[in-house]
């Protein structure tokens, strides 16, 4: 399996990040998980929300005090530089935290200054 991310995104923002990853490349629906293909880049994107089950009674309580009710997105994805471009398109403007599966919960916000002031920074090697 290839590395993931959860976004996690409030009841209010979570249509228009939705709408955004779906027109970002071409788009198509598949029996467990929808393809996004962007360029060299093929995402595979659960809108599910079952990644909900995966986090623990703390972590849903830590997300529910930032968010509010909240819905997930799960994401596949190929190599860093490809989630970074994808990201960069589709979480301005919109509220929500980053799951890096790697230990961190990052703040829509926090991704894109990191990666503002580092293109190439990778959460699965640390913070740079």
């Amino acid at each position: 399996m290839r590395p993931t991310i959860v976004l996690l995104s409030p009841a209010s923002d979570y249509r228009e990040l939705s709408n955004r990853l779906r027109a970002s490349g071409l788009y198509n629906e598949g029996d467990i998980f929808d393809f996004l293909d962007r360029g060299p880049c093929r995402f595979s994107v659960d809108f599910s929300g079952d990644v909900i089950g995966e986090f623990d009674d703390g972590e849903i309580d830590k997300i529910f005090e930032k968010l509010g009710e909240f819905n997930a997105i799960l994401i596949e994805y190929p190599g860093v530089a490809c989630v970074r471009d994808l990201l960069m398109e589709v979480i301005p403007g919109v509220r929500g935290i980053l799951d890096t599966n790697h230990g961190e919960f990052l703040g829509y916000d926090e991704v894109l200054e990191r990666f503002g002031r580092d293109r190439d920074w990778d959460w699965r090697v640390g913070v740079s």
